[in-house]
């Protein structure tokens, strides 16, 4: 087994790269979506999306007659809504 020493140097360098990341992902997450492609990344119907609007289930934006949603909100949703299978077994 080979082992190799990282310098302080090396560590900073790393830690400046994963902010960078870390930054361009959280730009990622805040593009917004129109309904169409909220539903599309949901896989549901443009009935459902209302429904979780009007149930105060999921954030939106609405201006005029344009309703978009964060796409960092949906995948919260989602989240929200995860049932994993250990969890199912241990009910």
């Amino acid at each position: 087994m080979d082992l190799k020493l990282i310098d302080k140097k090396d560590i900073k360098e790393l830690n400046r790269k994963l902010n960078e990341i870390k930054k361009e992902n959280a730009e990622l997450l805040d593009v917004w979506m129109t309904t169409e492609e909220a539903c599309e990344y949901l896989k549901v119907g443009k009935k459902s999306l209302k429904r979780y609007r009007d149930t105060g289930k999921l954030a939106y934006s609405k201006d005029g007659k344009y309703i978009h949603y964060k796409k960092s909100d949906l995948i919260k949703y989602l989240n929200n809504h995860y049932f994993s299978t250990e969890n199912i077994k241990n009910k």
